[in-house]
């Protein structure tokens, strides 16, 4: 069957133990293309009198099979083959025919899927290049929406979210900082610290963030909390709302402890970004006032024992 990528890969429902390797093997894809060239299911039984596959047939000691394609009638998404290595009946014409209205139905659920994951990946690669288009607002930015999501994903996966919810990490922490698309360039680019007004302008990047995005019905939820509460503190001094604690959705506490990390071990307009070992120290200070007490010490700790001090974090691409 073709992947969401559209490579071939072998799937196998059921199959006696030690078998299974014909399949991956060139008489499995032999097979397979003929029942592709063919665009119809055919029967070959007594396999081992075969010129072409019966050598192979004898090795793996398979006796008949029944080769269905699946989408027979437009570009295949498969072929379903069934074989017999316990006794010497043959197929009928009959299970031919059962295993062809299996298919027929099969198709048309393979074909959805297989476009479903095409959507998907569509659907990603533009949540990608939303990120890397305000990232590149500013040279001081760049590449910091790739690096926090890598950080949120260490993260989720060491304290073992769902794989659902890590799914959605990586798509929240893409688009955490889309509200910045409206942050003027000077105060990105500014050498020197902000004023209390600029600093204001800033702070609204979180609630313009999500009146970019709400609008968009699979965004909603958890993905969407990441973009809307990233800068709120567990102790409440955080902003845009002020809220303590487990006021603030998970997703929004995992980001801020990624974002918090990133932010300082980056080089801004006014200051050069510190240390690594630094950055973990103020974590480590800061945990249970400015970040949740436990993700930030899981992050802590994941960095500290794992290689990840010492290299820097691919882009998070979907």
């Amino acid at each position: 069957m073709r992947d969401e990528t559209g490579e071939w890969q072998v799937r196998i429902a059921l199959c006696p133990s030690g078998r299974e390797e014909w399949l991956r093997g060139n008489l499995g894809w032999s097979i397979a293309i003929e029942a592709i060239k063919r665009r119809k299911g055919f029967i070959v039984n007594d396999l081992l009198a075969h010129p072409q596959w019966g050598e192979a047939a004898k090795l793996f000691g398979i006796q008949n099979l029944v080769a269905v394609p699946l989408n027979p009638d437009g570009q295949a998404q498969g072929v379903l083959i069934a074989w017999n290595n316990l006794t010497r009946d043959g197929f009928t014409s009959g299970e031919l025919k059962l295993l062809t209205t299996i298919t027929a139905q099969t198709s048309g659920v393979v074909e959805s899927a297989y476009l479903f994951q095409q959507l998907r990946q569509s659907f990603q690669g533009f949540i990608s290049s939303i990120a890397t288009a305000v990232d590149a607002k500013s040279r001081w930015t760049a590449g910091h929406s790739h690096r926090v999501t890598q950080y949120a994903l260490w993260l989720a996966e060491r304290v073992r979210l769902p794989s659902d919810f890590v799914e959605k990490v990586r798509l929240s922490g893409l688009l955490h900082d889309v509200g910045k698309i409206g942050v003027p360039d000077a105060i990105l680019e500014k050498p020197d610290r902000l004023t209390d007004d600029e600093f204001a302008i800033i702070k609204r990047h979180p609630e313009e963030g999500y009146r970019i995005l709400s609008p968009i019905r699979q965004l909603r939820g958890d993905i969407l909390d990441g973009v809307l509460y990233h800068h709120e503190r567990v102790d409440g001094k955080g902003y845009p709302f002020g809220l303590v604690g487990e006021e603030i959705p998970l997703m929004g506490r995992l980001l801020a402890v990624a974002d918090g990390f990133d932010a300082m071990t980056s080089d801004r307009p006014y200051r050069p970004g510190m240390p690594k070992e630094k950055a973990l120290a103020i974590l480590t200070e800061g945990a249970g006032t400015q970040w949740d007490r436990d993700l930030a010490l899981a992050f802590v700790e994941l960095m500290k024992t794992g290689p990840l001090l010492k290299s820097e974090p691919e882009e998070a691409m979907p």
